[in-house]
């Protein structure tokens, strides 16, 4: 069996972890990859006593120990929603919470450098959590309620109307997605929130988005445009028709950002923030965020920093 120093944990429509597998290939590493949609099909076994995982997948034969595994990438989910479902077989059911289960106890690995370890991706994802550790960190944010009661807050023209936690919805065959929704005064009056909390915020006006991915200490940052001009709402509404501007932050702005994915307890974070004028707004991190497709749309190797942190080089 082939002895592994990185494990990859995924899924195999992953482009970012492709990324990450060739450039380790490319280095010439020892790595595994584990895809969380196809596990069923390999068969696989963690020897508590061993300290070692096997695995014996098509023409993969493969074995991670303890003593030896240096790094994991983790970019699978904290934990599957929508698990239960009437539209689901017990057999998917099972199968889906159990592989889940499987690859968060492969922290069991615990002494590898984990980017990021699901603990720590876990606590990170509370939006809420995120806004009040930006501001201690010295970040601008926008002013923030959480509620279900619409008449509790404060009478704006404009309201930023988002989701507390992410939200897939399956309506028949198709899979919804919920975006920020700007409202108005009157159309937020007429509307019912009762039945879950929403998060409110106000509506920053000629802003323009930026994405900071922050690997480690490295940062990679871009301005996104439609246009040459900043997107009012959420601009992955418009995603088919954005650019992507590589630009410099102020460095007051760059330490921040390193500081609060630091201070969340991970090495890789995507964060968000909305320039209005000459003030950065803290918007929000993703530690599972997307980056892949700034490797060509931008220019940026996030791959080689992210397997430059797997190795501890940054």
């Amino acid at each position: 069996m082939n002895e592994i120093d990185y494990l990859l944990l995924s899924d195999s429509r992953d482009f970012a972890t492709d990324y990450i597998a060739l450039e380790l290939e490319r280095r010439g590493r020892a790595y595994l990859r584990l895809d969380r949609d196809l596990l069923a099909n390999a068969h696989v076994t963690l020897s508590v006593d061993e300290g070692a995982l096997a695995v014996d997948f098509d023409e993969v034969h493969a074995i991670c120990r303890e003593s030896r595994l240096k790094a994991v990438y983790y970019r699978a989910p904290t934990y599957l929603r929508e698990t239960f479902s009437r539209d689901r077989s017990p057999e998917e059911q099972l199968k889906r919470s159990q592989w889940m289960s499987f690859f968060r106890n492969l922290t069991f690995f615990s002494g590898a450098h984990w980017v990021n370890s699901p603990s720590s991706t876990f606590a990170a994802e509370n939006k809420i959590v995120q806004l009040r550790l930006a501001k201690k960190i010295g970040f601008s944010i926008p002013n923030t309620v959480v509620t279900n009661d619409i008449a509790s807050l404060p009478k704006r023209e404009m309201t930023a109307i988002k989701a507390l936690d992410t939200v897939v919805m399956q309506f028949a065959d198709e899979e919804g997605f919920a975006y920020t929704e700007i409202m108005g005064q009157e159309e937020l009056d007429r509307s019912t929130a009762s039945i879950a909390p929403i998060i409110a915020q106000e509506c920053l006006e000629d802003k323009v988005d930026i994405r900071v991915t922050v690997v480690g200490s490295a940062v990679f940052p871009v301005a996104i445009l439609r246009d040459g001009r900043g997107i009012e709402g959420d601009w992955r509404l418009h995603k088919n028709s954005v650019t992507f501007k590589t630009i410099e932050l102020p460095v007051e702005i760059r330490e921040q950002c390193v500081s609060v994915v630091k201070e969340l307890g991970l090495f890789f974070g995507g964060v968000d923030l909305a320039l209005v004028k000459d003030t950065y707004y803290f918007i929000e991190v993703n530690p599972t965020g997307e980056w892949a497709w700034l490797v060509d749309a931008a220019g940026l190797r996030i791959d080689m920093a992210i397997c430059d942190c797997l190795e501890g080089v940054v």
